[in-house]
């Protein structure tokens, strides 16, 4: 798979170290190349050069590089790893009313958004991945079937277990606040948290996250 990772920040650094293990063929895109802290191109010919399209942005940085965006060939699969984050009363909660994934997906609404990676710690994604491979979980939300697929296999490829937790509305457990964030699981430790009743509430009052 040719995958372009938009952003050079530790989530994409990662996500390149792991996918290239796998034998696809990654390229990270900066605006800024010559000042990555990683080899990159342009971000431009890094979404021309892609089948697939990794937006690991900052959240605030997805609108305003939205002509660069806007570029990305109709019914491309975008995987959405960006997160919108404020912190309530002591607690982690998402910036945006809706799940990330539907706010990204009505933005690029040309292409096929998926969403996953995104409640696990960047710090933690090589390490559980090359001492416990095909161990954890990441959950997976699309509302198309080929992107939930395509989702599905990069998670496969950087070593964790994919668990689709539904469509794009639904993708909010994923999101700040949601019970997954900031959390590693098993796959059966992961279907049992979101099948409890009020476990939203319970998991995203005080999340933590497991040592290294």
């Amino acid at each position: 798979m040719k995958a372009g990772i938009l952003g050079t920040g530790r989530m994409g650094r990662a996500l390149a170290e792991l996918l290239r293990a796998a034998g696809h063929e990654v390229v990270l895109g900066s605006r800024t190349p010559d000042d990555a802290p990683v080899p990159a191109i342009g971000s431009a010919e890094a979404v021309e050069r892609s089948d697939v399209v990794l937006v690991a942005l900052p959240h605030v940085a997805i609108e305003p590089n939205i002509d660069l965006l806007s570029t990305i060939a109709p019914g491309t699969i975008v995987i959405d790893l960006a997160n919108a984050v404020r912190v309530v009363d002591g607690r982690i909660r998402s910036a945006l009313d809706e799940p990330h994934g539907r706010w990204m997906a009505d933005l690029l609404s040309h292409t096929k958004v998926a969403r996953a990676f995104t409640h696990v710690p960047d710090e933690l994604l090589v390490s559980r991945a090359t001492r416990q491979p095909d161990t954890w979980a990441v959950a997976v939300a699309a509302d198309d079937d080929d992107a939930l697929s395509i989702a599905g296999e990069l998670v496969r490829s950087a070593r964790y277990l994919p668990v689709p937790v539904g469509d794009l509305d639904h993708s909010a457990v994923l999101d700040p606040g949601g019970p997954l964030f900031a959390n590693l699981y098993l796959p059966g430790d992961m279907q049992d948290l979101l099948s409890r009743k009020d476990s939203w509430k319970e998991a995203s009052a005080c999340p933590a996250i497991p040592g290294v």
